[in-house]
């Protein structure tokens, strides 16, 4: 990450992250076999190569690292966390089966080539857009030729980015040469384009009359075992599935019981007191608050709006709650206030030395690297003129800083490392001044300063309304309680017996982090889908996003075709619209035996007369959306002819052909050919690596792991 990213960053005190160990409520029996990877050592397989967990999990990390340049954080969320994982898969998936492909059929992308789209004229847009001018935001040219001059010795994470960034242009370039080998490769012959052209241009002018399945209300229509069997060997086909899992669940939250609440009232009200006497505030705020101590100076209107006009009305060392916010008590204390800039402007030169992990090049201990400072900041006092000079050259550790001459641009009063922010908020503009911080020593020029305005520096103390460890237990043990039941008797009887809600997670795919109602919930869908499991059974205990979760599997829908059972409620109704043809069909034939009895006869059946124009490309028929069936009908009759009963989607049709216009003859059909290459060439760009994948044996074991 660039250096000017860490130095407003890293600002404050250092958080001390302490861990502490809490005791486990361990019940043996609902906590076996939880080891399913024991002995597993890759993440999946690709065509039968393996893909070791190691990798994986470098490849990872590496993503994560980039995720986190990218977006300027200094950590990613759980969610985040997950979603990196779930697209380095992915990556690793498309490299590999695109690196197949092209080692087959010997597409390369040469070091010429590839220098071109790094320094070229047209270079590609991941060159584009990591190079720009910080004062235009136009892509420079000249930057990217003095950061490859200088590549050995940048910041060893910007390095690692680039070195990112050039693999990604590479692979990007073998895609593009892949798609396009395919898409050069596809031939319209001019037969297929005169028979598109004939399909969008032959029409027919027709009457159709619709007696539709809604006519008969479905309480009417009966269907059997052996009817809804029927329909679905016939129809099977249509329902390829992906693998998926049905959840019932019941949530025990963790809260704080009416004891807990007093207890920590009474704690608050004597802390409080504590509070408005104290004059160690810093120290005090971080030993009794959930979150330390912020020094942060505030203008008017960036505090919560209870302490907002409280705190720039009232004198130094007022004190204001507790109150309850965002299941919280909260204090607060006015430390000070002053008339402070809201923005600063600064350019510096950093000069490192060993163990600062700035430079790693560098060979100077921290004595030589002062004395070098010192040199530097005698040079620039005597010409302040020397300043842009020396840190734009390699003299600056700050490589980022380099490229725009040492500056900082403006950033907000705070924002930078304590000691950097105060030289310059101390000092006059124009100033040139030296500070030390973890990163080394910085020359640092005060460029910049916005009007003073009123600020004020808040102490914050928050205490969370948790349940105790005695009320957690309880929780637990109540959780625990109702899983060894439902395995014993009925789920549902048991729930509706001790009040509890249950919840539904339906159709949860093994790719999902989160379920309805729950976030984090990665360990119950991987209980879901452990090959082990078995329609019925009841989870251990999960402790997710602030409740324990007991769940039941209730439904197993694996990949490919589904049972019966599980299209069962989908192809009801599709069975009795086939009844309700079946039906219609026979009044029609009854009704309507030609062309002399139609007007009559559509009229005693109630169906509903229209009038269209249609091409044999056409998918929809106005007033009832698709029906393949009828306008295929249709191109297999002649002018005059009457239609036997057609069974559509929406409905029963006959249908009268008044005329059938064949397309105007002619030769030349280039453009037809244009349009069927450029649907085909917009297809490889969207379908190709998907097609590899259904032609090829993916092996995921990701469950196993995460």
């Amino acid at each position: 990450m660039a250096l000017i990213g860490d130095i407003r960053k890293r600002s404050g005190l250092l958080v001390i992250i302490i861990g502490i160990a809490l005791a486990a409520f361990v019940l043996g029996d609902l906590l076996s076999n939880r080891n399913p990877r024991q002995g597993v050592n890759t993440v999946g397989k690709i065509n039968g190569e393996p893909i070791p967990i190691t990798d994986f999990n470098q490849s990872v990390d590496e993503n994560m690292e980039a995720r986190l340049m990218n977006s300027g954080k200094e950590a990613l969320t759980a969610d985040e966390q997950f979603q990196v994982r779930q697209s380095t898969w992915d990556q690793i998936v498309n490299e590999t089966l695109l690196a197949e492909q092209v080692d087959k059929l010997g597409i390369t992308v040469t070091t010429q080539e590839l220098d071109d789209q790094i320094r070229g004229k047209n270079p590609h847009p991941y060159i584009e857009q990591s190079f720009r001018d910080p004062e235009s935001g136009n892509f420079d040219p000249a930057m990217v030729i003095n950061f490859l001059q200088n590549l050995d010795n940048v910041d060893p994470q910007m390095k690692q980015r680039y070195l990112l960034i050039e693999k990604a242009i590479k692979e990007d370039r073998l895609n593009t040469k892949y798609r396009t080998l395919i898409a050069k490769g596809f031939y319209t012959p001019k037969a297929f384009a005169q028979r598109d052209y004939e399909a969008r241009n032959t029409k027919a002018a027709i009457r159709y009359y619709g007696l539709p399945y809604t006519s008969i209300a479905d309480s009417l229509i009966t269907v059997s075992d052996k009817d809804l069997k029927a329909y679905y060997e016939e129809n099977k086909f249509r329902y390829q599935q992906e693998a998926s899992r049905d959840l019932e669940y019941v949530a025990f939250n963790i809260i704080a019981s009416p004891q807990d609440r007093d207890k920590i009232n009474r704690e608050v009200q004597e802390l409080y007191k504590e509070f408005q006497e104290t004059t160690q505030i810093p120290y005090f705020v971080n030993s009794t608050s959930d979150e330390r101590y912020d020094s942060t100076w505030y203008k008017s209107g960036t505090l919560p709006y209870q302490l907002d006009s409280v705190m720039f009305n009232s004198p130094v060392g007022t004190t204001f709650g507790p109150y309850i916010e965002n299941n919280m008590y909260q204090m607060a204390r006015l430390v000070d206030v002053q008339s402070r800039p809201d923005s600063l402007r600064a350019s510096h030169i950093l000069i490192s030395y060993q163990g600062t992990n700035v430079n790693p090049d560098t060979k100077l201990n921290k004595a030589q690297a002062e004395a070098k400072a010192d040199s530097v900041l005698e040079v620039v006092r005597n010409n302040a003129a020397k300043f842009d000079e020396l840190a734009a050259s390699d003299l600056n550790d700050d490589k980022t800083a380099a490229q725009s001459k040492g500056d900082l641009n403006w950033f907000a009063n705070g924002a930078m490392v304590p000691v950097f922010n105060n030289a310059v908020l101390n000092g006059r503009v124009g100033d040139i001044v030296k500070v030390e911080s973890q990163f080394g020593f910085h020359i640092i020029k005060i460029t910049g300063k916005t009007a003073p305005i009123n600020k004020v520096r808040v102490a914050i103390i928050k205490r969370g309304i948790e349940a105790s460890s005695q009320t957690n237990q309880n929780i637990y043990t109540e959780a625990s309680q109702f899983a060894i039941e439902a395995k014993e008797a009925d789920f549902d009887k048991i729930v509706e017996e001790k009040g509890y809600t249950k919840r539904l997670a339906e159709r949860i795919s093994k790719d999902q982090n989160n379920l309805p109602g729950l976030n984090q919930a990665r360990e119950v869908v991987r209980w879901a889908f452990d090959e082990k499991r078995k329609v019925g059974d009841i989870s251990p205990v999960y402790e997710i996003d602030g409740r324990y979760i007991v769940a039941k599997l209730t439904e197993k829908r694996e990949k490919g075709i589904p049972t019966l059972e599980q299209v069962k409620e989908f192809i009801e109704p599709l069975a009795k619209r086939d009844k309700k043809a079946e039906k219609m069909i026979a009044e029609i034939n009854k009704e309507i035996t030609s062309p002399a009895n139609l007007d009559n006869g559509y009229r005693v059946l109630g169906m509903k007369a229209d009038t269209a124009e249609i091409m044999f490309a056409s998918s929809n028929l106005p007033g009832y959306g698709k029906e393949d069936e009828l306008i295929g009908t249709v191109f297999a009759m002649e002018a005059g002819e009457l239609s036997k009963p057609i069974k559509g989607n929406q409905a029963v049709f006959v249908v009268a052909v008044d005329a059938i216009n064949t397309a105007p003859a002619k030769d030349d059909f280039t453009n037809e050919k244009q349009m069927m290459n450029n649907a085909f060439r917009s297809r490889t760009q969207r379908e190709s690596i998907e097609a590899l994948k259904r032609l090829s044996k993916i092996e995921d074991n990701r469950l196993m792991f995460y």
